[in-house]
Parts: structure tokens; sequence; C-alpha cells
């Protein structure tokens, strides 16, 4: 087992985290105490889950919340983008690294899944 902080997604989402909280810094009063902290929280949720994962022998149940924390990250980014708190420019640097993520997640998700579903074809 790889350490998390070596893990491609802990890196995603670390950078993820240092990039968001200087923007969120910069949200106008209303939405930086609501919205712009709860995006950190979130983005802080999901890299403890990381590490919650890479030590936990149910893995699935862990990612799974892990990636609807990634998804309610990603419709906060969106309501930035309609609420005019970010601009669609600010909006696709983040969804590039966001995209990365998602997908890490998601096949670690499925990796585990069969990796599940072959040790109870073994039983």
């Amino acid at each position: 087992m790889a350490l998390s902080e070596d893990l491609p997604l802990y890196r995603d989402s670390l950078q993820l985290l240092n990039r968001l909280i200087p923007l969120t810094q910069g949200f106008p009063r209303f939405f930086r105490y609501g919205l712009g902290s709860r995006m950190v929280e979130l983005n802080l949720d999901m890299l403890s889950l990381i590490y919650k994962v890479n030590s936990s022998y149910e893995k699935v149940a862990v990612i799974t919340e892990f990636l609807d924390k990634y998804r309610m990250l990603q419709m906060l980014f969106r309501v930035c983008v309609e609420q005019r708190v970010i601009t669609e420019r600010q909006y696709a640097g983040f969804a590039l690294t966001m995209e990365k993520i998602g997908k890490q997640g998601t096949g670690w998700k499925q990796y585990n899944e069969k990796g599940k579903q072959s040790n109870e074809n073994r039983k």
C-alpha cells in the first residue's frame, strides 16, 4: 500500500486546496463565509477521506463518500460561476483539476469493486 501523500489523487486534491484558499479569500463577504468556507471544508474532507480509504479494508463505501463530497464541490463551483462570484475563465482552470480528481476517484472505486467481486467469487 502506497503512502497517501504519494497518490496522484492526494496530490491533485492538495493542489486544488492550495489554489482554492486564495480564490475564496477574494470572494465578496456574503459568499466568502458561506460558500467559500464550505468549498474549503469539502476539499479538506476529501483529503482526509483519501487517508481513510488508503488505510481501511472496506474501501468502496469510503470512496463513495469521497465522490459525494467531490460532486458537492463541483456543484458549488458551478454556483459560483452562475452567481458571478468567479469568472468562467477562473473556473476553467479549476475544472481541469476537478476532472482529474473525479476520474481518479471513479477509477479507484471501480478497481476496488472488481477486486471485491473477484474475492467473493473465489469463496
